[in-house]
């Protein structure tokens, strides 16, 4: 069963988006062009997503929602007045005003723990709403950092697709130069145009894979428009953790399962409150009273009463909402249940992902190391005059394929990475 943590561990934490996002308004805009590190983007999210917005409003509604139940058994006070004129003609008329003014106090004595329940609930209840906060800013740093690497990989693949096209714009060169010399025929130089143009054209799509890259990355930090960069962090790290680690770890720290766990308490709480539907309610009243014609304090004086309101039939309402009480503790016990496995399972697919990329990186690197070396070598060869137009153009797509998926193998790796930390709960963190 997930941890219940007290709310005063929440709060502080959910305290924090809210002064983040005041502390960091006037900080918030990113200018075109400027470089933006990872930790940039997320202050940046954190200032100007509209959802951690809404969650830190949750949060005040039920806290409001707590003090309206504490205060339910608090003493109150009242105060009223009066002037009432009358006038009669005839024999005996005449005419008389009459002043009337009281205070009273009111408090409950005893009420057999209903407003106990109630205060229990709603603080349970803003524990979850605080939990809910925690899980909506780690899904606001997951999609940050995902966006964040793939305009990383946007970038790369940009480069790449830049030398590939000098590549073929070398041998454009060279092919023009054995041509002239009667060492080569045509073909080799439309060839060689011909596979520049190609590369020119993936330089193109490139280009407008890192705007795409760019509109992902702003929509995910907050803004509706941004043209700048990050800088080049899609570098290979090394996160290794026990799959059964990861489990224990999400069930006790995840923040959608705490959040539901509260909930099931508040339910259960829900349950007992219900049941007290038909319970007494003690209550003490003090008041004072003046009145009079000509002077107000003619008429005055204290009353002390204690009452009790006995609930003799309620015509099944209570029965009712005891029964719709423990419908929603079951139906809030299953969701918890379904949540935990859900979460099992998708660790276990995190960590088997994250397993799969880490080994993808490592071989789609050597994979790349003998890509470059087959292009160097055809490169001598066809410089040399002995090399083929197959040779070298295999070379070219081939090495610019191997740093295709080298990059696209380091960028799943950051991407599992993000994913098993999101499934754990400790992206928050």
């Amino acid at each position: 069963m997930p941890r219940i943590t007290l709310i005063g561990k929440y709060l502080p934490i959910l305290c924090a988006i809210a002064i983040a996002a005041c502390f960091h308004c006037g900080a918030a805009f990113a200018g075109d062009g400027e470089l933006l590190s990872l930790e940039r983007c997320i202050e940046i999210a954190v200032a100007s997503r509209p959802s951690l917005a809404e969650a830190k409003s949750a949060i005040e509604a039920a806290s409001a929602r707590l003090g309206l139940a504490a205060a339910s058994y608090r003493t109150t006070l009242g105060a009223s007045s009066s002037y009432g004129y009358s006038r009669s003609d005839g024999l005996s008329s005449g005419q008389n005003g009459r002043v009337a003014a009281d205070l009273s106090l009111s408090q409950t004595i005893f009420d057999w723990g209903r407003n106990d329940l109630s205060v229990q609930s709603a603080r349970q209840s803003l524990s979850a709403v605080s939990q809910d906060a925690l899980n909506t800013l780690s899904n606001v740093i997951a999609n940050v950092s995902t966006s964040y690497y793939s305009l990383n990989r946007s970038s790369r693949a940009l480069l790449i697709a830049a030398d590939r096209a000098d590549n073929y714009e070398k041998r454009l060169g060279w092919a023009k130069t054995f041509y002239d010399a009667g060492a080569k025929a045509k073909i080799e130089v439309t060839k060689a145009e011909t596979d520049l143009a190609n590369a020119r054209l993936d330089l193109v799509q490139a280009k407008g894979a890192i705007e795409r890259s760019q509109a992902e990355l702003a929509h995910a930090i907050g803004l509706s428009e941004w043209t700048g960069g990050v800088a080049d962090s899609l570098a290979y790290t090394s996160y290794d953790v026990a799959a059964q680690d990861a489990v224990d770890r999400a069930l006790f720290a995840r923040p959608d399962i705490t959040a539901q766990a509260e909930r099931v308490k508040a339910a259960e709480l829900a349950v007992e409150l219900a049941k007290k539907g038909n319970s007494p309610t003690l209550t003490g009243r003090a008041g004072y009273s003046f009145s009079g014609e000509t002077d107000p304090t003619d008429t005055r004086g204290w009353s002390v009463s204690v009452g009790i309101d006995i609930p003799v039939f309620d015509g099944g309402m209570t029965r009712e909402r005891v029964r719709q009480s423990e419908a929603e503790l079951s139906g809030s016990k299953a969701k918890l249940a379904g949540l935990m496995q859900d979460v099992v399972l998708n660790i276990r697919s995190a960590h088997s992902a994250l397993t799969e990329a880490r080994e993808s990186v490592a071989a789609a690197r050597e994979a790349e190391r003998q890509a470059k070396e087959t292009l160097e070598l055809a490169q001598g060869r066809y410089r040399a005059g002995v090399g083929e137009s197959l040779e070298i153009s295999t070379a070219v797509d081939g090495y610019a394929q191997a740093r295709i998926k080298s990059l696209t193998a380091l960028y799943s790796l950051k991407a599992a990475e993000i994913k098993l930390k999101q499934e754990m709960g400790a992206l928050a963190e």
